[in-house]
């Protein structure tokens, strides 16, 4: 597979999930990332990053171990998007999430965005660690889409069963064209990815992620376990209610994070529990 810097830095399989930081406080946040931060390697802020900016969430899961997705979902004129990245590349987010809807225009300014960033970063702590700063991810579909919002958004083929895929790829196209580092997309259409190498250099994020031990989120209608995930080609995952709500499945937010690394870890070992 072709070589990507941010998949080449997943060296453990804890460092292939991402915490999603939802619906919280920042004192639970820097409670979460302290419980959590041992186990896994990001920590995904969106709502929360805005509260207090993206330079304190940064630093707040940094400081128990945790690099920063900033799921920002930027999505505007191109100016406006390179702006919003050069911005937040300062900010030493490790991963940026943008629409890839936003066209290729628009994806080609984030990068020009996060590339000025990168240059602009003066700390010589970030500055040696600069290829982990800025990752830029094209969003395809949402999690949240069934084929039937997706005929009534993107005005795909009702008739054909695959075009929500065909979607997706459509995207990742676009991704590729516009040099991002990856894409976001369900655990549905990795493996239509993942069969085309053509895409080899990007990275697959998948959100939507609910371990055997948890309840599938109701508004979430394309997901799969982190088995599934890792065993259709992605590289990272995004799990949020199966750590945040941890004490529902009688478990620590620790032990769930072990747990599902732990999984991870016997499906890159070709196993299926």
């Amino acid at each position: 597979m072709q070589e990507n810097i941010y998949r080449a830095q997943l060296e453990v399989p804890g460092d292939r999930v991402i915490s999603a930081f939802d619906n919280m406080t920042w004192h639970a946040a820097a409670a979460q990332a302290e419980e959590i931060g041992p186990h896994i390697g990001y920590a995904k802020t969106n709502a929360l990053h805005q509260r207090k900016g993206t330079d304190h969430a940064v630093q707040t899961v940094a400081d128990y171990g945790l690099l920063d997705f900033v799921d920002g979902k930027y999505h505007d004129i191109p100016e406006t998007v390179e702006s919003h990245l050069r911005e937040v590349t300062q900010s030493g987010a490790a991963l940026v999430t943008v629409h890839a809807a936003g066209n290729v225009p628009m994806l080609k300014a984030a990068v020009k965005g996060r590339n000025e960033g990168q240059d602009l970063v003066k700390n010589p702590f970030m500055r040696s660690s600069i290829n982990r700063i800025g990752g830029i991810l094209g969003i395809t579909v949402l999690t949240s889409l069934d084929f039937d919002d997706c005929v009534s958004i993107f005005g795909i083929d009702e008739e054909d069963k695959d075009a929500k895929k065909k979607k997706v790829i459509q995207f990742a196209n676009m991704a590729l064209e516009a040099e991002l580092d990856g894409i976001v997309c369900s655990a549905v259409e990795v493996d239509a990815i993942r069969a085309n190498s053509n895409f080899d250099s990007l990275l697959t994020v998948v959100p939507g992620i609910t371990p055997p031990f948890a309840k599938k989120a109701e508004d979430q209608k394309a997901t799969g376990t982190p088995t599934d995930a890792i065993n259709r080609g992605a590289d990272l995952i995004v799990v949020g209610r199966g750590i945040n709500k941890a004490s529902d499945y009688g478990m620590t937010k620790a032990e769930a994070a072990k747990a599902i690394a732990d999984e991870i870890g016997s499906a890159l070992k070709g196993g299926n529990e």
